[in-house]
């Protein structure tokens, strides 16, 4: 059974499946009391953090419904899942 490694502020996991050959996943559908900004779809989560973090090693896989992410090892998954909180909590400042 998979293991969250870190869990973000605005809602996304990281872990590790326990199937051969299982990535890294960056998963989840953030909160906009987090983000601030509504986003219609986690395609347009995705779009918007390809925009915004350093993706170098990440890929995506993102469905509709939930944000996905992934990295060969733990420590690009969480760093990459830091940045995104990094990110959001200088949004709410900016807001705030």
């Amino acid at each position: 059974m998979a293991k969250t490694a870190y869990t973000s502020e605005i809602g996304i996991e990281v872990w590790k499946g326990d199937w051969a050959e299982a990535e890294w996943t960056i998963t989840g559908y953030p909160k906009q009391s987090q983000t601030i900004k509504q986003f219609d779809s986690a395609y347009d989560f995705e779009e918007y953090i390809q925009k915004k973090v350093n993706c170098d090693n990440i890929t995506f896989d993102s469905e509709s419904c939930q944000f996905f992410a992934y990295a060969k090892t733990k420590q690009r998954a969480t760093s990459f899942a830091k940045a995104i909180d990094k990110h959001f909590a200088k949004v709410r400042e900016l807001v705030n």
